[in-house]
């Protein structure tokens, strides 16, 4: 199954965010700690690189959703809204994670009222990120016109529930990496294998019908 070159860059960067949230997860679930990208490291270039990662991965998912849009017009009204409201979030996280969040792990200046509205704003993005993922990938399930990345998308709905699970079963471990891996990976894929059955069927009626008339 071939990919873009806009599929092969989004894909890049959900392999290395989702790293960067596993790691944590780990990190958190073995030790009760965070791992050397979180804002509590002492380790400036690692956290100030995981910030810019994430910010130019959120860039990469947004391309996907620009590029893909004809797509989207074969869906329904929830699949084309929550895209977006996943584009306006990956917008806003975009320009935190390549701007304000760097600058302010080079000042150390995480106590500011200015961090702390980012930090409102970046929860606000980061929520809408992922629930409009989780809802476009149920909105998008009787549909093949977003391929891989869709069916990717649904799987959101049931990590969100085994998360849940987690955290009352076992706290350290229940995390939001899980959600998050899929939600990048699925963003990235969108449009991987669309409709590939589905141009080749219309064709063969199309001829058929040619013929026999």
């Amino acid at each position: 199954m071939p990919l873009s070159r806009h599929h092969r860059w989004a894909l890049a960067g959900a392999v290395l965010t989702s790293a960067i949230a596993l790691t944590d997860a780990v990190t958190h679930g073995l030790t009760g700690g965070f791992s050397p990208f979180s804002e509590d490291s002492d380790l400036t270039l690692l956290v100030v690189a995981g910030t810019l990662v994430h910010g130019l991965a959120y860039v990469a998912f947004a391309v996907v959703l620009v590029t893909e849009a004809g797509r989207f017009s074969a869906t329904n009204r929830v699949a084309r809204g929550s895209r977006w409201v996943v584009l306006a979030s990956l917008a806003v996280l975009a320009a935190g994670f390549l701007t304000v969040s760097p600058v302010a792990t080079v000042l150390d200046a995480y106590d500011g009222a200015a961090y702390a509205v980012f930090g409102i704003v970046a929860g606000l993005g980061f929520a809408g990120l992922l629930l409009g993922s989780m809802v476009m990938g149920v909105a998008l399930l009787r549909t093949d016109a977003l391929g891989l990345g869709a069916r990717v998308l649904a799987l959101l709905l049931p990590a969100l529930g085994v998360t849940l699970l987690l955290a009352w079963l076992s706290p350290l471990w229940a995390h939001p990496a899980y959600v998050e891996t899929l939600a990048y990976v699925g963003l990235a894929l969108l449009g991987v294998g669309a409709g590939s059955s589905r141009p080749a069927t219309r064709a063969a009626t199309a001829s058929s019908t040619s013929t026999s008339v």
